[in-house]
């Protein structure tokens, strides 16, 4: 099993235990008995909060995951001299490198490309290598972009293709658009916590992550083949 696929099955394990909380407490709630943890007595306030936990922590991993993959496809380009990159490899470097200096004077912007082209030679030892992430939340749109630009083979399967797709349900958005956007609404105040999930049940949180994990299942096989394959080579390109 590879290393992404693991890292993705770990974070799965960890869900799956925030929703057997949050299913229990539901339960409870719903049979109408009382709930306590020493001596708070649990209520309808408090699972609105764990179903928000549980959105922040189901795009959490979609993150994580997209985090150790780059880092992964990286590590993977890394080992290589430059002049076996592919067009698309050595393109996606230099989006990356470039934008750590792209504010500034001509002659700071001149500094930036007469750096990287030292390493490029192989004058300049590349200790760290990193891929720009597209702009936006990581969703299924802009996972896909990011794979577009460095041309890896990231086919959909049958079972995939209509559930990511936009639906009302999901403000004319696809499943993990509106957990993104969701989660954001979350993170960074636009719903506290208590109403983060409210027009959310359990069932509908854990179609999302079913939908968001079996996407990601997709991508984590699909980088884990690019780096196996080594289609950042040029001879792949």
């Amino acid at each position: 099993m590879s290393i992404l696929k693991n890292f993705l099955d770990d974070r799965r394990v960890e869900l799956e235990s925030h929703f057997a909380l949050a299913e229990a407490l539901d339960a409870q709630l719903v049979a109408g008995e009382p709930v306590s943890l020493g001596e708070t007595a649990l209520s309808a306030r408090h699972l609105m909060t764990v179903k928000s936990g549980l959105i922040v922590h189901v795009y959490n991993i979609v993150e994580a995951t997209m985090t150790r993959s780059t880092s992964e496809i990286g590590r993977a380009v890394r080992t290589t001299s430059p002049n076996e990159w592919s067009r698309e490899a050595l393109k996606e470097w230099l989006r990356h490198y470039a934008s750590t200096g792209i504010d500034g004077n001509e002659d700071s912007r001149l500094e930036v490309v007469h750096k990287a082209a030292l390493k490029l030679l192989a004058h300049d030892p590349i200790d760290e290598l990193r891929f720009k992430k597209p702009s936006g939340s990581w969703d299924d749109k802009v996972i896909f972009t990011f794979s577009k630009r460095l041309s890896i083979s990231f086919p959909l399967n049958a079972s995939i293709g209509p559930k990511i797709a936009k639906k009302p349900k999901y403000g004319d958005e696809s499943a993990m658009a509106f957990l993104a956007d969701r989660r954001n609404a979350i993170a960074h105040g636009r719903r506290s916590f208590e109403d983060g999930a409210n027009d959310l049940t359990i069932g509908d949180i854990k179609e999302i992550a079913e939908i968001s994990l079996e996407y990601m299942e997709l991508a984590v096989v699909a980088f884990q083949k690019y780096i196996d394959d080594q289609k950042f080579k040029f001879e792949h390109a």
